[in-house]
């Protein structure tokens, strides 16, 4: 059993997003294609003999360092499902921004349950514990490309794609919860009969000039124009330059699409520092390493 480890917990982006219909249990049904980026939290986790105690410290003091983290949570639940008399504490270096849209806390209580599993040489259900930490926890178990469909739980992996990209974020947190309500309150005529559902096989490849042949519509963007009339210069502006851009999740991050750095690196240069710009490339799985 090894006493320390730590490992990378990569973003993810929203190749689309699509919410087609209410659930009896609050939550919605969705499909999306996410795919993981080089964007990355870095977790550093330390085993000691204290039973059943979590700590986390942050280099983000904005963070929440007990159960309002989800990265405190997996390790609570971990412990508890494992049945490991141990303590853990988790150092997280923060680089994902915070209520992006890029499942940086899924990642990071992704990661976490990684790195123990690998450290205990224990699995008391992964997959378990991920779906009831949060929608995103699952597809970021392993990373890479899927088309996720359910409520987020239902993982279908595909060939990840390659491809550059341009992440830009206005600085203004979005909850995810608050979203869909307000997606409600816009749609209540939405129930649980989902309407029409495109489930041909996707196929992350170029075509035209865009990196996926199904349309990168999320249903989520008009709905934060509405709220925040100032990120529509964002949308403007990609809509201009990129042959193919997006929002991710919820937002506020809007993505653009490119084959290559310099392609990447050039629009970059281009973009007010206020978008906090930040080129990444795709990554096929989610960085985690034994060691640091």
């Amino acid at each position: 059993m090894k006493s320390s480890a730590a490992g990378r917990a990569c973003a993810k982006i929203n190749l689309g997003l699509r919410i087609l219909s209410r659930r009896e249990d609050g939550f919605h049904e969705i499909c999306s294609i996410f795919h993981t980026v080089s964007l990355c939290d870095e977790i550093r986790i330390e085993l000691g003999d204290v039973p059943g105690r979590v700590t986390l410290a942050c280099d983000d003091p904005s963070i929440p360092a007990g159960p309002g983290n989800l990265a405190f949570r997996a390790a609570e639940r971990f412990l508890e499902a494992s049945g490991l008399d141990m303590s853990v504490h988790i150092e997280l270096s923060k680089r994902i921004p915070v209520a992006g849209g890029l499942g940086g806390g899924s990642s990071d209580a992704a990661c976490v349950l990684r790195l123990l599993s690998r450290m205990t040489e224990a699995d008391p259900g992964l997959d378990v514990l991920a779906s009831g930490l949060g929608s995103d926890v699952p597809f970021l178990l392993g990373g890479g490309a899927a088309v996720v469909t359910g409520r987020g739980e239902a993982v279908r992996p595909i060939q990840p794609g390659s491809f550059w990209a341009v992440l830009l974020n206005p600085g203004i947190p979005v909850s995810t919860p608050e979203a869909y309500a307000s997606w409600d309150e816009k749609h209540p005529s939405l129930t649980r009969s989902a309407p029409y559902r495109d489930d041909r096989p996707p196929e992350l490849a170029w075509h035209e000039g865009r990196p996926f042949p199904v349309s990168l519509c999320n249903d989520f963007l008009p709905l934060l124009l509405e709220r925040h009339p100032a990120v529509s210069e964002i949308a403007r502006r990609l809509e201009r330059v990129c042959p193919a851009w997006g929002l991710s999740g919820s937002g506020p991050t809007f993505y653009g699409l490119f084959r290559t750095a310099a392609e990447a690196e050039a629009f970059c240069i281009s973009v007010p520092r206020s978008f906090a710009p930040v080129v990444c490339r795709s990554s096929d799985a989610t960085g985690a390493s034994s060691n640091w």
